[in-house]
């Protein structure tokens, strides 16, 4: 299966014809960090009408404004990790249905995190053909996602996309193609929650994103089959990425 991975040169500047807020969307639309959109260095308003806005005070820790988005560059070492933090928690509940869809590049592939709020609740890339999620309501449960091929490839910008219906089976999609999971996959039906504060770090001391963050879409419903496409196609065009 060709995953169409490809990296963007330059960014549509047409509008695109449907939008993540629409078709009656936007009550679940829990987070939108859009790209080019009231973002600068440590700082990524809300897109979303929840006010959920990702922010770094402190400037030793604030990724940087880079083609739109922010890049994580976690050279610095020590107290100079990159992150944001959430103004309010994202509470993603136990057997709950959720989408989660993000464009970014890595420059690392070895234990990325995407989002967390504790050591306990996170969603990390864990090596070039696996990706983890971890809950803890109502108990600890880790899932790992596993590609028999390299589905996360470093400097290459791609769509991500996590997709969990309620009851909890868990699909992953890399530019819109899902992907097989092979036997080494553990609990790919995961139902517990999920909190949501950091984004980039693991309860803000470790595993740290180094990349370019260009935009990340968190629906608390699973998308049908034609939203998904519709979101994917957004992505794609307004991305320039192949899918």
């Amino acid at each position: 299966m060709s995953l169409g991975l490809g990296i963007a040169n330059e960014l549509l500047e047409t509008p695109v014809d449907w939008l993540p807020n629409e078709e009656g969307l936007d009550s679940a639309l829990n987070l939108w960090l859009q790209h080019n959109v009231d973002v600068a260095t440590g700082s990524w308003l809300d897109s979303s009408n929840k006010d959920n806005e990702a922010t770094q005070a402190v400037s030793a820790n604030q990724p940087t404004l880079s083609h739109g988005g922010l890049n994580f560059n976690q050279s610095g070492g020590g107290s100079s990790k990159q992150f944001l933090d959430l103004g309010t928690t994202i509470e993603i509940a136990a057997d709950s249905a959720f989408t989660f869809s993000f464009v970014f590049s890595v420059t690392e592939t070895s234990n990325e995190t995407i989002l967390s709020d504790s050591n306990n609740e996170f969603l990390e890339i864990i090596n070039n053909k696996k990706l983890r999620f971890k809950g803890d309501k109502p108990s600890i449960r880790t899932s790992v996602l596993e590609s028999d091929d390299e589905i996360f490839a470093r400097d290459t910008n791609m769509i991500m996309t996590l997709l969990r219906p309620t009851g909890g089976t868990l699909s992953l999609f890399i530019n819109a193609a899902q992907i097989e999971l092979n036997e080494s996959t553990t609990n790919q039906t995961n139902g517990h929650g999920l909190d949501i504060t950091n984004i980039g770090a693991r309860n803000d001391n470790d595993r740290f994103f180094s990349g370019l963050l260009s935009e990340m879409i968190l629906y608390k419903q699973e998308l049908t089959t034609k939203q998904l496409s519709k979101l994917h196609n957004y992505l794609s065009e307004k991305h320039n990425i192949t899918i």
